[in-house]
């Protein structure tokens, strides 16, 4: 039952569902016939292996995405690694039709919901890794279902949408760190909308219970804990390069502690904020002029002063939730930090299509004063396919060239050409790992870089080789020297399994061993085969 805190959105029917379901049906089309075809490089790898295997990833874990894939790729048939891909996909059109209904409610003009909708489906960042196996995608799905739930509690005055709404964002701590970044803007929101009893304890009780669903998640894939996970392929061989013994990782709660705190990427964060921030400010800038069409800033721009005017607190709502992100993504100093870019697109395709609803309510009113109402829907129709006309036609040479060449071509010339998805042999990943694999005994143990790692766990796993045990030689950033666990680690093994590098290993550590190169399959290793005397 609505309650006196409901405020006048615009007003959903069944033709704005229908509208968001064609919105997503085509977007889906398109991230279909451009999706990624099989297994994949470095993170998009490990999560298409351990949603396989159900193991924990790098930090911080991402068990609820880890569990959510699973059970979409349950539901398919096919190669494992595919269906991970197909779950970005979809994820990514679910955030289209999220954007679609978001923008119908703030801004009225289904026009505007439909451009701002297609922009976002577009944009090719988000278009890339709604193909790939990523958490950037999944990220905007609950970033778009968390704000729509918002919108649609304060529309109606009903407690379950906002108790839906805090869920899925304390679902999203097991997601991705970037949806839970909204969250002060949410408190913000809700200071200002309500003093109900009642819908505090909706959205403390939901966010709870998202939270404890989160730990659920993690204890569940912790307790599983296969070779095939992070644990084992990249932490525990290699403890005291964190200064950590095995004492300080025997128990969930301090494997927790390791992941969430994001031990192995801590150098990255707020090194030093005078110089990153307008460094990557300036990349997130060059980014959005390369991605959007010409004109999309400007109705930004106006989006940002219409919801400031009009929907002050959903406009502060929104900045609040964009600039936390980020705030964060200029102060993490990473190679790849232009993937954080991506959640942010879904704050900048609401803005545009309320600065193209706001241009169209100025033309209505003009009309309207001119005793012109009848032409009214006509010539706002027409702008809005001008703008949409603009759009497609910006981006359509782009969307044709992936359309024929089945994949993300628009790629080519950036670093995303090569990794994660090599565009150029789409079976380079599978036949580089399946190589390696083939190239060793059933029990052997190979030390190899992150971006075959989880590749190579997954080749074993479904030929049905579990006993190879792969590993990360240098896990951490900045260190090329073999930690002293993993030395104690190879001595414990050397003398009753095989043990191999892909690369020779670096340090005055390892001179303490006789390393001979070795060639098989046309795969060059190098073999640990005893210490020196």
């Amino acid at each position: 039952m609505a309650d006196r805190n409901a405020v006048s959105l615009s007003p959903l029917t069944r033709l704005d569902l229908a509208l968001a379901l064609a919105v997503a049906c085509a977007s889906l089309a398109l991230y279909v016939r451009t999706l990624a075809p099989g297994l994949l490089y470095g993170d998009s790898g490990e999560f298409q292996t351990l949603v396989y295997s159900l193991g924990m990833t790098h930090p911080t874990g991402y068990p609820v995405y880890v569990l959510l894939g699973r059970l979409f790729t349950l539901l398919l048939s096919g190669d494992p690694a595919w269906r991970v891909n197909l779950f970005s996909a979809v994820l990514g059109a679910w955030t289209v039709a999220c954007l679609y209904l978001i923008v119908r409610l703030l801004a009225g003009w289904r026009l505007a919901a439909v451009t701002a909708s297609l922009t976002l489906a577009i944009i090719p960042l988000f278009w890339y890794f709604s193909d790939i196996a990523e958490l950037y995608v999944p990220a905007c799905a609950f970033l778009g279902s968390v704000v729509l739930c918002l919108l649609r509690w304060r529309q109606s005055g009903k407690w379950p949408w906002l108790a839906a709404s805090a869920l899925l964002g304390g679902l999203s701590l097991g997601v991705h760190s970037s949806v839970a970044l909204a969250a002060p803007g949410v408190l913000v929101y809700l200071v200002l909308t309500t003093r109900a009893r009642r819908d505090w304890l909706a959205a403390f009780g939901g966010a709870l219970l998202g939270v404890l669903l989160a730990l659920a998640a993690f204890f569940v894939l912790d307790a599983h804990n296969p070779d095939a996970g992070y644990y084992h392929a990249t932490v525990e061989p290699a403890l005291s390069v964190w200064n950590m013994t095995t004492a300080d990782f025997d128990s969930p709660f301090e494997r927790l502690r390791f992941l969430y705190a994001a031990r192995q990427f801590r150098y990255a964060m707020f090194p030093d904020p005078a110089r990153t921030m307008p460094e990557i400010f300036g990349a997130y800038v060059d980014a959005l002029k390369a991605g959007l069409a010409p004109g999309s800033l400007a109705w930004i721009g106006l989006g940002l002063v219409a919801l400031a005017v009009r929907r002050w607190r959903e406009g502060l709502l929104l900045f609040l939730g964009w600039g936390m992100q980020l705030f964060f993504i200029t102060n993490y100093a990473i190679s790849d930090v232009v993937v954080f870019f991506v959640p942010t697109f879904v704050f900048l395709a609401v803005w545009l299509g309320s600065g193209l609803g706001m241009l169209l309510d100025i033309l209505a009113g003009g009309l309207k004063r001119l005793r012109w109402q009848r032409w009214t829907i006509p010539t706002a129709a027409l702008l809005g396919a001008v703008v949409l006309g603009l759009t497609v036609r910006a981006m359509g040479g782009m969307m044709a060239r992936a359309w024929a060449a089945r994949a993300p071509v628009f790629m080519y010339g950036s670093e995303f050409a090569e990794y994660p998805y090599p565009l150029a042999d789409a079976d380079a990943v599978r036949t580089r790992a399946q190589a390696i694999v083939d190239a060793v005994e059933e029990n052997a143990i190979v030390f190899l870089d992150w971006d075959l790692l989880f590749p190579c766990y997954y080749v074993a796993w479904q030929e049905g080789r579990p006993g190879i045990d792969f590993h990360e030689t240098y896990p951490q950033e900045g260190v090329t020297q073999l930690a002293d666990s993993t030395i104690a680690y190879i001595e414990a093994n050397v003398a009753s399994r095989p043990v191999y590098f892909l690369t020779r290993p670096q340090g005055s550590s390892m001179l303490r061993f006789d390393i001979r190169p070795v060639r098989r399959g046309g795969v060059s290793l190098y073999q640990v085969v005893g210490g020196q005397p």
